[in-house]
């Protein structure tokens, strides 16, 4: 049973308009939420269309995450009158690797009930298929867009690999891909395992793991502008 007054994270498609993606309990709840925090509120509203919420987009309250925190605080005050607030990402499930996390942090600030619903997460996915450790892993974000710190970067996370079999998680916005990858192959040792997950949830699908020595005779352009998680291990 769903309380009133709780925040309700909802897991949005990580593919554009696959919301077989999302589980049946979650798409009936969100038809009976009107309130939302959202990452980004033109993202947030196509989402909502797509899933036939029954009230029209322009009598929802939707607030997007900012800077200004006193707005948001103000916003969510309204739980404390029984409404339930839905928080929706930019893509994937909210609070991962996604400033929905702030909601969450003051959720439990405040004593209210936090329920997560069941998604697509890009991060997760992509470690399910890369057949890297699953029971020691990490998530890194985005690394440094500058070659020396990024190398150094690399080479700490190739050390804790080695050190602890933990696999490093990172992501790149998609039009470095060809920067990142280049730096992987010239830094990282040849028995090094890197999996590269590209376009998940999407029919273009791609994803490979291989010893770095292997992921030099692959031709990496393919990998232009296509969104990628990528895996250490």
């Amino acid at each position: 049973m769903i309380l009133k007054g709780s925040i309700l994270l909802f897991p949005c498609p990580i593919s554009e308009g696959k919301t077989e993606s999302l589980s049946i309990e979650a798409i009936q709840l969100l038809h009976k939420t009107t309130t939302f925090v959202v990452e980004r509120a033109k993202t947030a509203r196509h989402f909502i269309k797509s899933i036939q919420h029954p009230t029209p987009i322009a009598q929802l309250q939707i607030l997007e995450i900012s800077d200004n925190k006193k707005e948001l605080e103000d916003f969510l005050q309204v739980i404390h009158h029984g409404t339930n607030i839905g928080v929706i990402s930019e893509a994937g499930c909210p609070g991962v690797a996604d400033p929905g996390a702030e909601v969450v942090a003051w959720a439990h600030k405040a004593g209210i009930r936090v329920i997560p619903f069941v998604g697509p997460s890009s991060i997760l996915l992509a470690l399910m298929a890369s057949g890297l450790n699953g029971q020691n892993f990490a998530f890194n974000g985005y690394l440094s867009n500058k070659k020396p710190e990024l190398i150094n970067h690399l080479k700490a996370l190739e050390v804790k690999v080695q050190k602890s079999g933990q696999t490093q998680i990172f992501m790149e916005t998609p039009y470095r891909n060809g920067f990142i990858i280049e730096t992987c192959l010239q830094t990282l040792n040849d028995q090094t395992r890197l999996s590269i997950a590209c376009d998940i949830n999407t029919p273009m699908e791609d994803i490979r793991q291989m010893r770095i020595v292997e992921w030099k005779k692959v031709k990496m352009g393919e990998y232009h502008k296509r969104p990628c998680i990528y895996l250490i291990g």
